[in-house]
């Protein structure tokens, strides 16, 4: 009787513990555990990113000077071009003055070098601190051989300058070489110090055009 007794309660306890597992899995009431795992995994939200996309920067430069210039077959010639490269894009002048040291009287410029060079309805003034180094100051133009790089020449109509440089302003009346009401129509870009004059005549008819740099 004592040996029996033993594996009879070993019987019981395998029965109650298979029905506690028969019970779990039928009924729909009991839930299984959640591990932790699974409730990571069920809170996780895809991140959207509101950031805007870096864009590469753009390549290259365009100089704002360039409204300040003439064209020349496929070069533009602009103010504060040195001589060298002036030269190698127009080619020799017509004629050259020495260069020569200005003096007292030249306000801003005193002390400063000079030289003009002369073509055929233009004339450049080149300006530099030392006598080697000269960059181009100053452009006139009084034919109609070149014109801007937005195309305007000696002998177009006020009209097509208009078109040309949009904000381009009138500023007043002036009188050259005798000819009375000359107006002036002028174009500048905030504090560059480079400005281009359009001298127009009574019949809305450009004379001439004047481009220089303007510094203190």
């Amino acid at each position: 009787m004592k040996i029996i007794s033993p594996i009879i309660i070993c019987v019981i306890l395998l029965l109650i513990v298979g029905c506690s597992d028969s019970i779990t899995a039928t009924d729909p009431s009991i839930e299984p555990p959640t591990t932790i795992a699974n409730s990571e995994s069920d809170s996780t939200e895809e991140v959207v990113s509101t950031d805007p996309p870096v864009s590469a920067p753009e390549l290259g430069n365009i100089k704002e000077d360039k409204y300040y210039s003439i064209k020349y077959k496929q070069s533009l010639v602009q103010l504060r071009d040195d001589e060298k490269t002036v030269v190698h894009i127009l080619g020799e002048p017509d004629e050259a003055s020495q260069v020569k040291q200005l003096g007292d009287g030249a306000d801003t410029f005193s002390d400063m070098y000079s030289k003009h060079l002369y073509y055929s309805g233009l004339t450049l003034k080149f300006l530099g601190m030392e006598k080697s180094s000269l960059w181009l100051s100053e452009i006139i133009l009084d034919q109609n051989e070149y014109e801007t790089s937005e195309g305007i020449k000696v002998g177009d109509h006020l009209e097509k300058l208009k078109n040309a440089y949009s904000n381009i302003k009138y500023e007043n009346l002036k009188m050259i070489d005798n000819k009375p009401n000359l107006k002036i129509y002028e174009y500048f870009q905030g504090d560059l110090g480079f400005f281009a004059e359009f001298i127009v005549n009574e019949s809305d008819v450009i004379e001439e055009i004047h481009m220089y740099f303007l510094f203190d």
